[in-house]
């Protein structure tokens, strides 16, 4: 059974310590990738919605080739504290 997408993207980054969107949609898209969902305008909304509740921090910014900003996001102590709370089994 999957994670909720959400609960899982919080769970990526703990497991990577850092990633962007980009890394962060490579990740799950094995798992993910087929559902209607899996879109980079829901990514950035997950993304955004994780820093806003402080589960996860701005760390730095790329710009890629395109010219696209990229924001790297990091794990913070409270992201890793709801993982160990909520997905135990899985906990960082």
């Amino acid at each position: 059974m999957l994670l909720p997408i959400r609960s899982r993207v919080l769970h990526f980054i703990a497991t990577e310590k850092s990633a962007h969107i980009t890394e962060v949609m490579a990740g799950l898209e094995a798992d993910y990738g087929s559902e209607r969902q899996f879109t980079r305008a829901n990514f950035v909304e997950h993304l955004l919605s994780l820093k806003e509740n402080g589960l996860i921090d701005e760390e730095s910014h790329l710009m890629t080739e395109e010219g696209d900003l990229q924001i790297v996001y990091a794990i913070n102590d409270e992201g890793i504290n709801t993982i160990n709370k909520y997905l135990p089994k899985n906990g960082v």
